[in-house]
Formats: structure tokens, C-alpha cells, sequence
């Protein structure tokens, strides 16, 4: 049966009211695809062929930009009802993006269009899709091509100055990270602080937030994770230190150099807890592995308030110990 009700009307006795939000103006969202090839290409862009002779444009039905499948394990309870949960895991994320391809002559088209095809490659290594929301924050996924442009004759996909696609990526991480790093720093002179430098690795990358703290009282640092999933980070320690120990006081788990192992003044080690890599090394490429203590976690930040301490013996003005991570989110606008 029909509930009879008025969206601005309240049963309090105040009677009917008047709305008091006022809509957000929002710009546009902004996409490109940068290949392994390094080839960055507009995937928002003009098809009115207005600014340029030709150009790419997302055409409506995108998918698999928002949140990634999950894999649950369960065991079957016997004469009982249901299921007993184990665990749970984002699966690789498949992403579908149909394009529209338009020229204003058929070698403006082909051009782009080849163009595109050579970004594709697999074989030239992964690339990024990149999205930026109207309020300016980009994020990337990294992914390789998998299928869609292999192309079809007829009416619907294409004509002689327009090609229809739907491109289909496939992530091996399903998370989306930002395009803007996060950093803070352990030192005691005031001097000590420098630029952390992007790596090839990833695109557009620049510090956002540089926090610092002298090695007393305790080391101890807050550091908010603004991620919708855990985090990995890159340490960097440098100068002189003895017995390094990096340790997540809000999740209890610690990584320790040996007591007798000491990081002498312009000597660098690098710890990368990100999976698949997972190294102690030194600048000149040494694995550093065997100077870890047995009882050792390369741990991650979780989403949100984490308390981080860092402790080491026989420091100075030299030395410098820093955390690097990017954060990563479920879906293209965060989540």
C-alpha cells in the first residue's frame, strides 16, 4: 500500500519546511591514460574537434572505477547452517573504458588513433589511468591493456573520421594511489630536512606533507594516514645510527636493526615494506637483509592514526631517518 508523505514536511509540529542546501558547483572530471611508453593522452578531451583536429573522449558506461571485488574463503559447517569465515582479499580489478575517436579528416584520425594504439602496448610495460575530480585531487591506478581496440567494421564502431572502442585494463593492484606522496621526517638539526625525490616509478609525484621530530622525547610521531586501506612505506635513514628500530606503536609491530649493526655518517639504507619488493639494501645496492633481527615485521601504516617511534643510538646532526608512503583508496574519487 502507497504511504502517503511530502518530502518537506515534518510531523514536530513545525510544519512545511524550506530546503537550505545549496548545490556545490563541481568541475568536470578530468581522465588521461599514460602508457608504458610514457605517451600521456587525454582521454576527456575535445571530439568537437574545436581545439585541436583531433581528439578522444569517454563515451557513457565506463566500469570497474569504483570499488574492487573481493575474494571470502569460508569452510562449510557440517550439519550446521552456513558457513564459517576465513578470509577475505581484493582480487586483480578488470576496468572497461569505451573511448570515441573523432578527426576533423581521416589523417587527423588515424593519427591519434595510432597513437593510442602504440601507448597500449603491454609489452612496453605498465601504464597509469588518471583521474582527477572536480576538486582537484588525482589519483592513478597502475594497469596494463587488455582487450577492445582490436576493432569493428561497422555502423555503430566507427566511420571515416570517428573509431569506437571500449578498452578493457586489468590492475594487478586493485587500489587506486594518490598522485601526492606523504613524508615526514627524524632528525636533530634543524638543517637536516631535504626534498624527498620521486623515483621513475610512478608519475607526477610531489611531497604534500613534511613533518619533523628530533629523535627526543622517545622519537615518537603521529602520523594520520588519510588512506581508505593500509599503507606501505619506504624508509630512508642517513648519517649515524646504531641500532635502528622503526616501531608502529598503535599496531604493536616493530622492525629492529642489530644492536651492532651502525649506519655510519654518509652511508644510506633504504627499507621498502611495499609487497613484491620487500628489501633491506644500501645505497650501493647490498642486502642488508641478514643485519634484521629474527623477530622483525616490514609492517604498513594503517588508514588513519598511527603512532610511529623511531629510536636509534649515537645520533647526530647528520643523521636523517624519513618516511615515505602514497596513499591508496578504494575507488577513483577516494572512498
Amino acid at each position: 500500500m502507497p504511504i502517503p508523505a511530502r518530502y518537506d514536511y515534518t510531523p514536530d509540529g513545525s510544519g512545511v519546511t524550506a530546503p537550505s542546501y545549496a548545490p556545490v558547483s563541481w568541475p568536470l572530471t578530468f581522465m588521461t591514460w599514460t602508457g608504458g611508453n610514457g605517451d600521456t593522452i587525454p582521454l576527456t578531451g575535445d571530439v568537437t574537434c574545436r581545439s585541436a583536429p583531433a581528439g578522444i573522449a569517454v563515451t557513457p558506461s565506463p566500469a570497474g572505477l569504483g570499488m574492487p571485488t573481493y575474494d571470502l574463503k569460508n569452510d562449510q559447517l557440517p550439519n550446521m547452517d552456513g558457513g564459517l569465515f576465513r578470509s577475505v582479499r581484493a582480487t586483480t580489478r578488470d576496468i572497461t573504458i569505451p573511448v570515441l575517436i573523432r578527426g576533423v579528416d581521416r589523417v587527423s584520425t588515424l593519427q591519434l588513433h595510432n597513437r593510442l594504439v602504440r601507448s597500449l602496448d603491454p609489452h612496453r610495460g605498465s601504464g597509469w589511468i588518471t583521474v582527477a575530480e572536480g576538486d582537484g585531487i588525482a589519483r592513478h591506478l597502475e594497469c596494463r591493456y587488455v582487450s577492445g581496440a582490436e576493432g569493428a567494421e561497422s555502423q555503430d564502431g566507427g566511420g571515416f573520421t570517428r573509431i569506437k572502442y571500449a578498452l578493457v585494463f586489468r590492475a594487478m593492484d586493485p587500489y587506486w594511489y594518490s598522485n601526492a606522496e606523504r613524508q615526514h621526517d627524524w632528525h636533530i638539526a634543524k638543517g637536516a630536512a631535504r626534498p624527498f625525490l620521486s623515483n621513475k616509478d610512478y608519475p607526477a609525484f610531489f611531497p604534500m606533507r613534511v613533518s619533523s621530530s628530533s629523535f627526543s622525547p622517545d622519537g615518537l610521531m603521529q602520523v594520520d594516514n588519510d588512506s581508505s586501506v593500509g599503507s606501505w612505506p619506504i624508509w630512508t635513514c642517513s648519517g649515524h645510527a646504531e641500532g635502528l628500530t622503526l616501531e608502529n606503536v598503535t599496531t604493536g609491530k616493530t622492525f629492529r636493526m642489530l644492536d651492532d649493526f651502525i649506519i655510519q655518517s654518509g652511508q644510506t639504507v633504504r627499507i621498502d615494506t611495499r609487497p613484491g619488493i620487500k628489501s633491506v639494501t644500501a645505497a650501493d645496492g647490498a642486502n642488508l637483509w641478514p643485519q634484521m633481527k629474527a623477530d622483525s615485521t616490514l609492517w604498513r601504516l594503517e588508514s588513519g592514526r598511527n603512532l610511529v617511534r623511531v629510536t636509534a643510538g649515537g645520533t647526530n646532526a647528520t643523521t636523517l631517518v624519513r618516511l615515505h608512503y602514497v596513499p591508496r583508496y578504494l575507488s577513483y574519487v577516494g572512498g
